[in-house]
């Protein structure tokens, strides 16, 4: 590795604060027979157990107290009534709050105090498991999606997939727009039109803003199914991009949303909603097109090193978003080191350009 490399964010306790997808309600459903779990997900770094006890998820680490086996290979079964999670070696059982509620091998003698597993934020929203890992500062919430639940619209939410990249270079990679004529020729982009302006970049309400209207004149030589039309992206921190595409088409609107969520520093892991005006066309006929564009996308991607970003690159004009981006991550990795305010305040900061 070259002797000037320098990771851009060395502080990454931060990320803890935020909400991040872990599985999809249907991986998470498929991943047991019984539909309730356990599952094994990891998180920044973190082994956890996923389970669904008397109907409520809950996400804990993936070690029993015991002897640290894992969670994830036990059982969801009933105790006294009520949904526990056994573990696979001694048979120890866990309710919804953490808390050993049964030692078979001593059911007569009190249970010690520190039988507890920790224990965190967990919620499902839009057909995907979230997670918190630190509640502490509290003002945090799970990322917008546009028209979720509005009428007249078809959702499709895509399995996971798995990139070998950090969390940041996949987001950086999905709203850098000087990539498309020579990553999608053809498929997202004509690349005569290589050149673009550069956009007004707001900061608001924990969110990215920004607008991009690719050059219509390209329109007819796109594939048909390729969702092309004015942008408009709403970037919930730290890894999330809602983009809402009025259609050239028929004006109709297509939202692509994706969050990255970091598994560990080396590799994250990739949800996909799709939310469009209800068309004629099958589910698959999208996804598979989206499928083609992330084919494209991947080894690039995959290729950067280092893999975490690197305060040495070199960045242009055109490269504003990346660079705003950049700089409101390190403005949150300081200022969570000065504790729950500070966090706050750099969060809910507004920076509106002038236009």
């Amino acid at each position: 590795m070259s002797a000037q490399w320098k990771p851009l964010i060395e502080h990454k306790g931060y990320l803890r604060h935020f909400w991040h997808p872990v599985c999809t309600l249907s991986e998470f459903e498929k991943a047991n027979a019984s539909g309730h779990g356990p599952m094994s997900v990891k998180l920044l770094g973190e082994n956890l157990v996923l389970a669904r006890l008397d109907g409520q998820m809950m996400a804990a680490d993936d070690r029993c107290v015991h002897r640290s086996a894992r969670l994830s290979l036990g059982s969801v079964c009933k105790h006294q009534g009520k949904d526990t999670l056994q573990c696979p070696y001694h048979g120890w059982r866990y309710n919804d709050a953490g808390e050993c509620t049964l030692v078979p091998a001593c059911p007569d003698r009190p249970i010690p105090p520190r039988a507890k597993i920790a224990k965190y934020d967990c919620a499902i929203r839009y057909g995907i498991v979230w997670v918190r890992l630190d509640n502490s500062f509290d003002c945090t919430e799970i990322p917008y999606l546009g028209d979720w639940d509005s009428e007249g619209m078809k959702v499709v939410v895509a399995e996971s997939y798995v990139w070998e990249t950090s969390a940041e270079r996949r987001w950086e990679n999905f709203t850098d727009f000087s990539h498309f004529a020579f990553v999608h020729p053809g498929t997202l982009y004509d690349p005569f039109f290589a050149s673009h302006p550069t956009v007004n970049v707001d900061r608001s309400h924990g969110e990215l803003r920004f607008q991009l209207a690719p050059p219509k004149e390209m329109y007819e030589t796109l594939p048909e199914e390729a969702p092309m039309g004015d942008f408009t992206y709403r970037c919930s921190m730290p890894y999330s991009v809602n983009l809402e595409i009025k259609l050239w088409k028929d004006d109709s609107k297509f939202i692509l949303w994706t969050t990255a969520s970091p598994v560990d520093d080396r590799t994250c892991r990739n949800f996909m909603v799709i939310v469009r005006t209800e068309d004629q066309q099958p589910d698959h006929v999208h996804l598979a097109f989206q499928k083609r564009v992330l084919e494209e996308d991947r080894p690039v991607i995959q290729s950067q090193w280092p893999i975490e970003l690197d305060s040495a690159e070199l960045s242009v004009g055109t490269d504003k978003i990346s660079i705003q981006y950049r700089k409101w991550h390190r403005e949150l990795s300081q200022a969570a080191l000065g504790g729950k305010d500070e966090f706050k305040a750099a969060l809910l900061s507004e920076v509106l350009e002038e236009r």
